[in-house]
This record gives C-alpha cells, sequence and structure tokens, in this order.
C-alpha cells in the first residue's frame, strides 16, 4: 500500500519567496505551493499566464523574471540557453532501437519487476483522468508506459515513448531531467519545460532510489496542463518510496537466501553437530551430523520446539534472554548415543537475541577434549620404572596381572616410592589405556573444595560457584582411570558418596538433581595402613574392602638398596640434560654413601639429594 503524505503548508499571501508550484526544501515529504492555489486544487490560470509570459521574456531577451520561476527551473533554463537548445526545436527522435531497448529493459529488469504493481495501482487511479505513467532509467530513457489510448497517442506525437531520452541536452527542461539531476520530486506545469511543444503538459516526477540510496530511474505521472492537480505530486512521491522500500525488501531477502545458502553449506560440511534455533527456540535447521547423533531426520525436528528434541531443558531457550551465560549445557535425549553436550552461541542485533547456534556433542567427546586440554594423560610405562630388585619386581608383576582386568586395586607404601607412576603404568597396561587418566590428591585440597572436585556442581550451586558450573574429576574420568592419592585423608562424609559411585555407577553433582552415569575404574594410594585406619573407625571399613580388590605395597628405598645405583644414575642423567650441566657422574665413594642412607623420603628424597649435589657440584 502506498503511505500518504501530509500536505505542507501553502505559503502565506505576499510571501515574496514562494515560488509557483516550489517544492519544500525538507525533502522527501513535498508539495505545491503557491497564493493562487489557496482556493482550489487545480492549476489556477493566472499561473499558467505568468509562466508563459517569463518564457517567452526569457527565451527572447533573456531576462528572468525570478518572482515566477523557481530557482531549479531557472538554472535548467540558462544551462539549456548556454547548451543552444531550440527551445522551438521539434521532436527529438527516439534515441534506441527495439533491441537496444530490449537489453537496456533486462539491465534493468529488477527495477521493473518491482515497480510493475504499483504502475498498476496508479494506473487504475488515473484511468479515465488524461494522465499517462512514465518509468525511466537513471539516464532519463523511458522505459515503459501506462495510461489510456488516446492520451498515449497524444505522447506519442512527442515522440515521448520508451526507448526516447528525457535528457535536459536532449530535450530541454522537463520534470524527469530535473527529479535526476537535483535528486528530488519535481512537478513542472506549462512553460515552466523549455520546448514549447512541451507547454500543453503537466508533469510530476520522483527520483527512485535503490537499497544503497543509488539513484535507479524515476516515476512520472503526466498529462494535459490544465488537468494539473495539487496531490499528483504526493501520489507519485508515494509510488517512488514504495518502489524503494520494495526493493530494500528484495535485496535484504535475496541477501538472507545467499547468507542462508552460504550457512547452510558451511554447517552440513562441519563435522561437529549444529543446530539453529530463532528467537523463539523454534529449530530451523539441523546439520547432517547432528541428525546422525540423535539418530532423526532433519526434517523431524525443523520447525519445532527445541524441546522436543530435549525435553526437560528449558535452559536451551533461557540462552535467548538478554544478558544470560551461554555455558555448556548437558542434555538428554532419547537416542541411545546420549547424553551430550550443547555449546550455545547466541546471534544476538542491537544486543538483541535473535536465535542461536548450538554445538551439539556427544558427553564423552565433550569431556574428552576437556582432557586434553587440562592434561590428563598417563606418560609412566611398566618398562619406564627403574629397578631390578626381587621386592620390586614381585609388586611389578602382580601389577602386571591386575592391569589386564578392571579391578579396583589399592596401592600402599611410603611417601616418594613411586604410588602415581604404579597408577599410570597399571592404566597404560590396561585396555583402558586409550582412555582419560585422572588424578586427584585428597590431601592437597582443601576439604571444603574436595567435594567440588570430586564430584563437580551445578552453576550456582553456592556462593562464588561458577555460572557455567563444573565438571568433577570422576566425570573426567568417564571411559578411563581415576587415581586417588592419599585416599586416606578424604573426609568421612565424601568417603560415603564416594561409595554410592562406587556401587551404582552414577555420580551427582553438588546442586544437582539428575545422577550421571559414568562408566570409571578406581585406582587409590595410601602411605598409612587402611586396614587398620578401617578397624578403628578412622576410614570407612565397606569403602576400604570396595578399593582393595588389588592390594600392591611398593617396597621402601631403603629394602632395595640394590636399585640404588640404577636410580641414581638415571636421575643424574636427566638432570644432566635439564641443568645444562654436560655429563655428570657419580663418584664410587658417592655411591657407597648413598647405599647406606637410610632415605625415609625413598626416591623423591633421593632426586632431591642428587639435584642438590648437582647445582652445586664443580
Amino acid at each position: 500500500m502506498l503511505r500518504p503524505y501530509p500536505p505542507a503548508p501553502l505559503a502565506e499571501d505576499g510571501d515574496e519567496g514562494a515560488h509557483a508550484f516550489g517544492i519544500l526544501a525538507s525533502g522527501s515529504t513535498s508539495d505545491l505551493r503557491h497564493p493562487g492555489w489557496r482556493g482550489s486544487d487545480m492549476v489556477p490560470e493566472t499561473f499558467i499566464k505568468q509562466t508563459l509570459r517569463a518564457w517567452e521574456r526569457y527565451t527572447q531577451t533573456g531576462a528572468l523574471d525570478e518572482a515566477v520561476i523557481r530557482p531549479e527551473v531557472a538554472a535548467s533554463w540558462r544551462r539549456c540557453a548556454s547548451l543552444r537548445i531550440d527551445p522551438h526545436a521539434p521532436k527529438a527522435a527516439v534515441q534506441l532501437s527495439l533491441p537496444q531497448l530490449a537489453e537496456l529493459k533486462a539491465n534493468n529488469r529488477q527495477l521493473l519487476d518491482t515497480a510493475l504493481p504499483f504502475m498498476e495501482f496508479l494506473c487504475n487511479a488515473a484511468r479515465g483522468t488524461d494522465f499517462i505513467l512514465v518509468i525511466t532509467d537513471a539516464r532519463g530513457v523511458v522505459l515503459e508506459l501506462f495510461g489510456d489510448d488516446e492520451i498515449l497517442r497524444m505522447a506519442e506525437g512527442n515522440n515521448y515513448v520508451p526507448g526516447s531520452s528525457r535528457a535536459e541536452e536532449m530535450v530541454g527542461t522537463n520534470a524527469i531531467c530535473l527529479a535526476l539531476s537535483e535528486r528530488k520530486p519535481v512537478q513542472l506545469t506549462g512553460a515552466e519545460h523549455w520546448n514549447a511543444r512541451h507547454h500543453q503538459w503537466t508533469c510530476c516526477s520522483a527520483p527512485i532510489f535503490g537499497p544503497k540510496n543509488e539513484l535507479l530511474g524515476t516515476v512520472t505521472l503526466s498529462g494535459e496542463t490544465l488537468n494539473a492537480h495539487r496531490h499528483t505530486l504526493g501520489m507519485v512521491i508515494s509510488a517512488a518510496e514504495a518502489i524503494h522500500d520494495r526493493l530494500v525488501e528484495r535485496e535484504a531477502t535475496q541477501r538472507r537466501s545467499r547468507l542462508d545458502a552460504v550457512m547452510s553449506t558451511i554447517l552440513n560440511t562441519l563435522a561437529e553437530g549444529f543446530i539453529t534455533i530463532d528467537g523463539a527456540g523454534i529449530v530451523t535447521s539441523v546439520n547432517p551430523t547432528a541428525a546422525k547423533l540423535l539418530a532423526i531426520r532433519p526434517e523431524q525436528a525443523t520447525g519445532k520446539s527445541v524441546l522436543r528434541l530435549f525435553p526437560g531443558n528449558p535452559e536451551l531457550i533461557g540462552v535467548l534472554a538478554p544478558g544470560k551465560d551461554t555455558a555448556p549445557i548437558e542434555v538428554a535425549n532419547d537416542s541411545a548415543r546420549g547424553p551430550f553436550v550443547v555449546t550455545p552461541y547466541v546471534m544476538q542485533v542491537e544486543g538483541s537475541p535473535q536465535g542461536a547456534f548450538l554445538a551439539l556433542r556427544a558427553r564423552k567427546e565433550f569431556l574428552k577434549d576437556v582432557r586434553e586440554i587440562s592434561g590428563f594423560d598417563a606418560a609412566t610405562h611398566f618398562e619406564d620404572i627403574v629397578g631390578t630388585s626381587a621386592a620390586l619386581q614381585r609388586q611389578i608383576d602382580l601389577a602386571r596381572i591386575a592391569a589386564r582386568q578392571n579391578s579396583r586395586i589399592l596401592i600402599t607404601g611410603e611417601t616418594g616410592t613411586g604410588k602415581e607412576l604404579f597408577a599410570q603404568s597399571i592404566h597404560n597396561g590396561s585396555p583402558r589405556s586409550g582412555g582419560p587418566f585422572v588424578a586427584l590428591n585428597c590431601a592437597a585440597i582443601p576439604r571444603e573444595l574436595l567435594e567440588s572436585e570430586l564430584f563437580g556442581y551445578k552453576g550456582g550451586a553456592f556462593t562464588g560457584a561458577r555460572k557455567s558450573g563444573q565438571v568433577g574429576k570422576i566425570e573426567l574420568a568417564d571411559g578411563g582411570t581415576l587415581f586417588l592419592d592419599e585416599i586416606n585423608q578424604m573426609p568421612l562424609d565424601l568417603q560415603a558418596k564416594l561409595l554410592r559411585v562406587l556401587q551404582d555407577g552414577t555420580v551427582l553433582r553438588l546442586g544437582d538433581a539428575k545422577p550421571i552415569r559414568v562408566d570409571v575404574r578406581f585406582l587409590a594410594a595410601t602411605n598409612e595402613d587402611l586396614h587398620e585406619k578401617s578397624r578403628n573407625g578412622a576410614f570407612r571399613q565397606d569403602l576400604y574392602f570396595r578399593l582393595s580388590v588389588v592390594e600392591i605395597t611398593l617396597p621402601p628405598l631403603r629394602d632395595r638398596v640394590e636399585d640404588i645405583p640404577l636410580l641414581a644414575e638415571h636421575i643424574i642423567e636427566r638432570l644432566s640434560e635439564r641443568l645444562d650441566k654436560g655429563r655428570l657422574k657419580l663418584a664410587p665413594a658417592s655411591l657407597q654413601l648413598l647405599g647406606r642412607y637410610g632415605w625415609q623420603g625413598n626416591v623423591r628424597e633421593l632426586e632431591n639429594v642428587l639435584e642438590m649435589a648437582a647445582i652445586v657440584c664443580e
């Protein structure tokens, strides 16, 4: 529909700055204004006579009546005079042949296709009024004419037909060329035209602008001079602006289509699953990877709420709330391949969420990436354990056998005997070697933080908690091994919660109500007699028996003195490289002294002594 344009106020009587049929300086909202129009909507005969006398005087003497002729018209007349354009010239020849016109129309096809519905509307409005409707390109070449037969024949008599040019240098002052040069709507009546053949015409012309404000052409209503009406120009302006608006819409639609095509290509080639939703949480696309993960066809989900895919997860739509934190969200689905982790990427326009990309990953794959970033892996194998003593070899043989099973193992030994080295070797010698190895020292973490580190927590579960929550070490070890060092330091209440995990294979985050099933092998280590602690109530007896299916006891260094030379050589070799000292060696007397020492700190103490010696030696 055409937008109504409010009429501009008429000039007061005696306003010397008001020129006949002037265009308001404000731009698009224009109207005719002249004191002679105050009592009528039709063009006054006095104005026609005044402009004719002004035209005759200028074309004959060069004197311009600027009280009658508008500045833009006056400027055009001066240009016509300087170009020596004959004001009495016969009709101008049609500039384009039929093939040339066809090519020009093809080049302006989008303008013509967009303008056609509005041209038909105006034609219906102007039917029987002896007006014709004209659309031109940006150079003023007529592309199409519409109107009643009689007025079209009158136009043809002036070669005002498709393929003709209304450029100023071709036919002199006219509404079309002025609308193009001034880039604003213009109405010319009678003798305001330069050529006398056009004095019988009144023309209202408005420029048509494209989506980037580029000048595309004009829309014009032309009729006999005495039929000029004050509101004709408003109709033309409305049509021009409606065409502009439709061109903008078409450009936006085409841009969206191109972006949609590019986005579809990108999403369909990504190895990661993606679901897109609009601002209401309705699924707009599901890429092949996501469809495979969810075991559905994309068309089964599109057009439906994302909550149909993931029931009971309103936070997926909650990410569209302004200022909402967009952390990864764990979701459930009926698919046997779930659960999943969704990472939302919200699309915003001027700070307002308009939709989101939901990156979908199987929970195990997501946790695998987290573990890789966090550095959870096992570097030591049984072959890396240094020592040939019978006491050590017996424990290595037992550990190799136990590693091949999925049984829980309790590793006991004094501080510094290499309990974590054994745990890593057991993991690497097990069928779970391809999974994660996660270690947690129960004595190194404050009691109030140990529970959240072990079990994780839901976002906002307690004061100071991250908004996105945290994955616990048990979950990170899913599919692999969790090594609990110094298990003897775990508080009794946490022991009860850990026992529950061992019993049913599920973990419950702090502040959450949904248990998460995990597949974890537990290894534990202690430097105390855990059996004795369980007997006197300092450690849960049921947990002790759950953890110690296989018990490996590492000998202290003082009980395998024969391994000290091998250990010392191995340690010195690493220190030489790390401290850039060249090749270091131990004197025989030093080895004897090392063999006689008690080594309360075991291998760790030996490492410290040798490092100090390597630093201070010359």
